[in-house]
């Protein structure tokens, strides 16, 4: 929102260069805020005998493994293209969890980059590499 700023916004019928940067960061703050608000009260309340607090370890796990797959990503968008790119995004994140299948980690990593190429690349036409650098 910050770097949209100085971008004339325009109306809903004729939107400016700011409209669309100006909406969506508006609409991850108020995620962002109802987030916070919430803050877990629709989790159930732990048992007694289990211990609700993940050690160190995991929590370093999890952020590791989600940060680590937006940076790959990054990395290998322009080399690898948006599917493959995705996929191993998908794969990466999903170390973060120890109680997943290989199986339903498969099937989303595809699903997600058939999608997000379809969306991406051709429905929106953005000018994101579709094929790895190699084929191109």
């Amino acid at each position: 929102m910050w770097i949209a700023r100085d971008y004339e916004t325009g109306t809903v019928v004729s939107m400016g260069p700011g409209f669309f940067p100006k909406a969506v960061s508006g609409l991850l703050l108020a995620f962002g805020a109802a987030i916070l608000i919430v803050r877990g009260r629709d989790l159930p309340e732990p048992d007694e005998d289990a211990t609700s607090r993940l050690a160190i370890g995991e929590l370093l796990r999890i952020v590791c493994c989600v940060i680590g797959s937006i940076v790959l990503f990054g990395v290998t968008l322009m080399s690898l293209g948006l599917p493959v790119s995705t996929f191993l995004m998908v794969l990466v994140a999903s170390l973060a969890r120890s109680d997943t299948r290989p199986a339903a980690i498969l099937l989303t990593a595809i699903v997600l980059s058939v999608v997000a190429t379809l969306l991406f690349a051709y429905a929106l036409r953005l000018q994101i590499p579709v094929l790895p650098e190699l084929l191109r």
